[in-house]
Formats: C-alpha cells, sequence, structure tokens
C-alpha cells in the first residue's frame, strides 16, 4: 500500500531534491554543490542575492520571560544539540523530510494543526477544536484567530491550502508525499499528474479561519496524521519560492522561533520569534544545532558543546553507565515505537512454506539479546505493535513467536530438512546497518545456526539498493533484517505496512479486510482497538516476519536540560517523547536550561 512509495522515495529523496531545487534555479551553482553542503553559495535567490554562509538576521536579544526558580537567566536559555552535516540541506517539513535536520530540534517556525503530550494525547495547537461528518469522510478544523508571521499576515486556511497543494504538486516531488496516498481525496490523481493540485481534498471552509479535508473513506485517524501538518506561509511561497525559510534574510515564522543564522557545515541557529502568537510559551530563547557527522556526537557530549545526545554506540553508553554520575544521565523512551525484525518472501522456497517461517521464529532467544546486547535500548518482541502503542497486545500473543528450540527443531524437520539438511544457505539483508544492527545480525545468525543448523552470511546493502530491492515487484530480497516504527499514534499505520502490495510480498485477504475495516470504524474506540488486534494476531500467526525487539531509545541529557518533559509519563517512562523538541510536541514548553549550565551566552 502506502509504505512501497514511503520507502522508494526515502530512499531517493535527497537526488530528487537537488534535481528539483536545480531545475527551479532558486540557488546558483549546481545541484552537485548544493549536495555537498553548498547552501550560502554566491548565486541568487529568488531575486534577492543570496545570504552569505555567516548571514545573521538580527541581534540576539533574549526576551524576558517567567522562568523556574532552578532556571539559567533569559540571556542563558540556550539549547544545544548535534544534527548530521550531511542531511541538512532545508529546514521545511514541507520541502522535504529526510533532507531536514531532526535529530535535535525541528519545525519550529509553524505550528501543527494538533500535537502531543508525553502521554501521546492529542491536543489542540493551531486548530482549537475539530468535527467529522457521520460518514468519516469530512474533517472540518477551526483555526485558533490572532496567530500571525513574523512578517504580519494573519495565519489562516490559506496557508494550510498552499503547503498540502505544494506537497501534491507532481512538479515539487516531494519525499513524503506517500504520507497522503489513499487517504486525502483526490491527493493520487494529484501527484500521478491527473488532475490539478487545487482539486485536492483540502480546502478553505466558510471563512479564513475553517480547514476543511475530506478523505477518500472513513479516516478517525486523521487528526492523528495531521501531526504532520506545519503549515508553510502562503505568501512567502508567493514571494520568495519554498526555500525561503533557508535564508535569514527571507525567513518567516509564526512559531516559537525563526530563522537568524546558517553557518554552512558549521551551526544552524534559532533565536525566539518577538512576534509569535501561539499558544506555547516556551522557556529557551535560542537553539543552536550544531552540524556533525555522528561518529563525533559523543566527544561533543563529554566535552559538553551539546546538551543532548539520541542513541549513543554501545561503547559509549557502557562508559556512562560505568560512572555512577554519567549514568544518572541516561534516559530510555519510546521513541517511535519502532521494531525490528526478520522478514522472507513468502512466494519462494523455502519460505513459502509456513512451517520453516515457523521454526525460525521459535529459533531466537530474544531475551538474551536483549541482556547482552540491547541493555535499555530495546525490550523483546513477539508481536508487531509495541507496548505502550494503541492496541500493543505483546503479552497475549507471546507464545505464538516465543522462544523453544525443540518445536523450532521440529517444525523445521515437518517442513522436510530434518536438523537443517538439504536447507539452502541464507543470506540476511541488512538496510545500512548501524554497530548495534550489525551485532544484532549476527547474534541472530548465530542462533539460527544452533537451533536449526542452517548458516547464514550477512549482507551489507546501503538504503537505496535496499529499498529498491525490497519494493521491487517481485521483491529481490529473500530474507533479510529491517525496522519500522510510526508516523502517527494509530494501529493503522504500523499494520498498514503489511497491507498487500505494500513493503512486503505476503498477501493476507483476511488480515487485510480486519486492517481496513478497523481503520475506517467510527464506533467505540475499544471496539476499534479489538478489532486491530485480531488483525494483529493473523500477522504473527502467518509469520511472514519473526519480531525481535521494540526500540526503546537511549537519550543522554546533560543534568542542566530540565523540566516536566522529564517526569514520568502515565508509564513511568522519564525521557524527551517523540517528536521530540517541535511545536509537534508540549517538549517545547517543558524544558528549560538550568543555572548549572555552561555560559554559551
Amino acid at each position: 500500500m502506502v509504505n512501497t512509495s514511503e520507502e522508494i522515495t526515502t530512499a531517493t529523496g535527497e537526488r530528487v531534491l537537488e534535481k528539483r531545487i536545480s531545475r527551479r534555479g532558486l540557488l546558483g551553482g549546481t545541484a552537485a554543490a548544493f549536495a555537498a553542503g553548498g547552501m550560502f553559495g554566491v548565486g541568487t535567490w529568488g531575486n534577492a542575492e543570496a545570504a552569505p554562509s555567516s548571514s545573521v538576521r538580527k541581534a540576539y536579544i533574549p526576551l524576558n520571560q517567567d522562568l523556574p526558580a532552578d532556571a539559567a537567566p533569559a540571556e542563558k536559555q540556550i539549547y544545544v544539540a548535534p544534527d548530521n552535516v550531511t542531511v541538512a540541506k532545508v529546514l521545511d517539513f514541507y520541502e522535504s523530510v529526510y533532507s531536514r535536520p531532526s535529530d535535535a530540534a525541528s519545525d519550529l517556525f509553524s505550528e501543527p494543526l494538533v500535537r502531543l503530550d508525553k502521554n501521546f494525547q492529542l491536543l489542540p495547537a493551531s486548530a482549537e477544536s475539530w468535527t467529522s461528518s457521520e460518514d468519516g469522510k469530512t474533517w472540518t478544523f477551526t483555526i485558533r484567530q490572532g496567530m500571525t508571521w513574523s512578517d504580519g499576515n494573519p495565519v489562516t486556511a490559506n496557508d494550510w491550502v498552499a503547503t498540502f497543494q505544494y506537497g501534491a504538486d507532481p512538479q515539487h516531488a516531494w519525499d513524503f508525499t506517500w504520507y497522503f496516498q489513499g487517504v486525502i481525496t483526490g491527493w493520487n490523481d494529484a501527484i500521478a499528474g491527473k488532475v490539478t493540485k487545487d482539486q485536492i481534498g483540502v480546502a478553505k471552509g466558510a471563512d479564513d479561519y475553517t480547514l476543511v479535508f475530506t478523505t477518500e473513506a472513513a479516516a478517525p485517524y486523521l487528526p492523528a496524521m495531521l501531526l504532520y501538518s506545519n503549515p508553510l506561509s502562503a505568501a512567502g511561497l508567493a514571494a520568495t519560492g519554498p526555500l525561503y525559510n533557508t535564508n535569514p534574510d527571507t525567513a518567516i515564522s509564526s512559531g516559537p522561533f525563526i530563522l537568524s543564522e546558517w553557518q554552512q557545515q558549521q551551526q544552524i541557529v534559532y533565536v525566539k520569534n518577538e512576534k509569535y502568537t501561539g499558544t506555547l510559551k516556551v522557556p529557551v530563547n535560542k537553539v543552536l544545532i550544531k552540524l556533525a557527522t555522528p561518529d563525533t556526537y559523543f566527544s561533543m557530549y563529554q566535552n559538553n558543546e551539546i546538551d543532548f545526545l539520541n542513541k549513543p554506540d554501545p561503547a559509549s553508553l557502557a562508559l556512562m553507565q560505568g560512572d555512577e554520575t554519567t549514568a544518572k544521565e541516561i534516559h530510555s523512551g519510546v521513541g517511535d515505537f519502532r521494531t525490528f525484525y526478520l522478514f522472507f518472501d513468502v512466494t519462494k522456497a523455502p519460505f513459502d512454506d509456513i512451517k520453516v517461517r515457523q521454526a525460525f521464529s521459535h529459533a531466537i532467544d530474544r531475551d538474551t539479546i536483549q541482556k547482552q546486547i540491547l541493555g535499555p535500548g530495546g525490550s523483546p518482541a513477539y508481536s508487531w505493535l509495541a507496548p505502550g502503542f494503541p492496541a500493543s497486545n505483546r503479552d497475549g500473543l507471546k507464545g505464538i513467536q516465543n522462544y523453544d528450540p525443540a518445536a523450532a527443531k521440529q517444525a523445521l524437520a515437518d517442513a522436510g530438512f530434518a536438523d537443517g539438511k538439504d536447507f539452502p544457505k541464507q543470506q540476511m539483508w541488512l538496510r545500512s546497518p548501524s554497530p548495534l544492527d550489525k551485532t544484532v545480525a549476527q547474534a541472530l545468525a548465530s542462533m539460527i545456526k544452533q537451533n536449526l543448523n542452517v548458516d547464514v552470511e550477512l549482507l551489507e546493502k546501503d538504503q537505496p539498493g535496499f529499498m529498491s530491492s525490497l519494493t521491487a515487484k517481485p521483491t529481490e530480497i529473500l530474507f533479510g533484517y529491517l525496522s519500522y516504527g510510526m508516523d502517527f499514534f494509530d494501529p493503522y499505520n504500523m499494520l498498514s505496512v503489511w497491507l498487500s502490495g505494500g513493503r512486503h510480498s505476503w498477501s493476507n485477504p483476511d488480515f487485510d479486510k480486519a486492517v481496513k475495516d478497523a481503520a475506517s470504524f467510527l464506533g467505540d474506540t475499544a471496539e476499534r482497538i479489538t478489532m486491530f488486534q485480531d488483525a494483529e494476531k493473523i500477522l504473527v500467526t502467518d509469520v511472514p516476519g519473526v519480531f525481535i525487539y521494540h526500540e526503546t531509545p537511549v537519550q543522554l541529557l546533560k543534568p542542566w536540560v530540565k523540566g516536566e518533559f522529564l517526569t514520568p509519563d502515565d508509564n513511568g517512562i522519564s525521557a524527551m517523547h517523540w517528536p521530540g523538541y517541535a511545536t509537534m510536541s508540549t517538549v517545547t514548553q517543558e524544558l528549560y536550561i538550568g543555572a548549572d549550565a555552561p555560559d554559551r551566552s
């Protein structure tokens, strides 16, 4: 389903972006120079001179505000975090999702219609309320009045209409178009060039503060999807073009921050938007994004150059754990409820036999992987939906794919491969594996050999090569190791990965019907959850994948990073919750810098 397009565009998103910018001529120089990080070189920006790399929008003047007693003064409310220098090319979600910095802080230049708190409850943001029609296909959002862009224009429904039309414009070739495929009416036809972009189901309602979405089917999950609805400025798009927020001289914001500086290959600086009229009360006055390669993040953290580090490598984590002082800086969250799993091409031998797939599922000792490799970074997975995610039923489904070496051997024998005899040697494909991925994959191969006497070779592939082979029709990967995390907080999002025609070759009509029926169900929420759980049981029982672990990503946070976001949530988790420091989350108004922070003013 939609995930086929997702993975293809994810793998090639940067290439599409470069081609698009070169064609429009918004930047001087070549697409290759842009790809190499030449953000503000010689050339023009629309009709204006391109800003030099040291361009600063204005002097940094901290805003006076009420701060907790243990907070640093306003001029020292500076949050510093790293991001990948090879990724940072644009700053707006609707320009490019996969070429914007998102590890540290993102999407701070406008507010989505809704946002999440630390308990993943959906809250009003730019929309003060929303309603749906009886058939669940028409959704009306009332935009909060009084919000303004930094150029003086009011924030209205027209900004969302222009933004969504830009996302559906085939000339834009947005790397996230897959997200609304099959959901918003007219979206598929618009991105295919069959209808004009103004024919999609996003329109202004009765007045400038009414926004109406129409969907192809009943979509009770649409409000959750619209976490990704940070609008671009319609006036900015018309006057300067879509890249207005990569130049401090043309930057426009209705969010709590605005671009102040972009030193290519070095840092990006956001300062408080003094014209902000939204609902967030943000203690931090300045966000400093240090651009570097991920292998240098930990040394930066050790040297107090950054305040936050996400997913430290196992050696760095062990070092932190080994000191009782630094151990207190370790926090384990839920991230995007990502599940790591083995998968099979079930249309080809030997994995077209469910007995073979069952044998592999019983051969994996997930508890040992968690204890010896993952530590606080993961928990054993026996099903697809992680604990804490809606409809998760790990305990209820645990007995289906549990670790049982005797059952594994018997299932393989029943398939005609007693003690692994005559079973072909397998290649386990890995997608751009991290050191942790490689360690886990080696453990999986060892367990398969030990319990099934099947030889497994690890084959590393880069992201584009892996995903193009996976999503080829028919797929070119017989056996692999992969992960997937949510895009929005609804079971439909995660379970739709396994729908027929999507990422994997597995096709089960009963599963398809169960997921789609639950997705569009407008009745009691508890009944809808049960429907999703029934669908997941079909998935786990048919074993198109062997579920290994649910990621609980480790974060390192300096002791001077304080705030309500670190108090335990309803599940007892104390960490910065997804989507992190962004207007999509309440983290921005909960995080502040303590008086014990180093002086960075």
